[in-house]
């Protein structure tokens, strides 16, 4: 019940962000939910190829955190021009320049296991990144991204060779603290 909530407190978070620029965010008082403020927030759609190029240019520029829930991040090293390379080299370039990184990805689904992730949980680990993999039956598909505490990437891109560069895929750039913090609170809750 808690994921579907959230699900849609984040459908609803997107939409209503893409059309009025601000998102709703509940004011609590204990546990009593008491109404809804606007906070400002900034959101960039990414279609196709867009979504690398902005993504690639945030985690160089990361200072703090970076986290990473991915249904299928696909690392061939014997490819220099696979643009999902790319991306999962920066998590390490970020790990050595002192930011924390923590991932996590899809290893058991409902209808087997995602054996393609594995050569990049072996090369991230290999290098100091802290590493995930999700062996719970229930499927997580996420494709999410948290930087820094208020930069959000969601949406459908994996980090695949085929979703980077050759698909159609769209997903969002957001920038605040507050819809960073309710995805962050939901990535912890997937490895507690």
């Amino acid at each position: 019940m808690r994921r579907v909530s959230f699900v849609f407190l984040t459908s609803a978070l997107v939409v209503l962000a893409f059309f009025a620029g601000a998102a709703l965010s509940p004011i609590l008082v204990g546990k009593v939910e008491i109404g809804y403020r606007i906070t400002p927030l900034r959101v960039q759609v990414l279609t196709d190829r867009d979504y690398y190029h902005s993504l690639i240019e945030d985690l160089e520029r990361a200072n703090e955190t970076i986290l990473v829930a991915m249904y299928s991040m696909i690392y061939d090293p014997d490819d220099p021009e696979d643009w999902a390379n790319d991306v999962i080299r920066e998590l390490v370039e970020a790990r050595e320049r002192g930011v924390d990184v923590t991932v996590i990805l899809e290893y058991r689904t409902y209808w087997g296991y995602m054996d393609d992730n594995l050569e990049a949980y072996e090369y991230l680990t290999s290098h100091g990144v802290t590493v995930y993999l999700d062996e719970d039956a229930e499927t997580d598909h996420m494709k999410l991204v948290i930087i820094d505490g208020y930069i959000v990437y969601v949406g459908s891109h994996n980090w695949s060779e085929s979703a980077l560069y050759y698909n159609r895929e769209t997903s969002v750039r957001i920038v605040s603290e507050e819809v960073a913090e309710e995805f962050e609170s939901y990535f912890w809750t997937i490895i507690s």
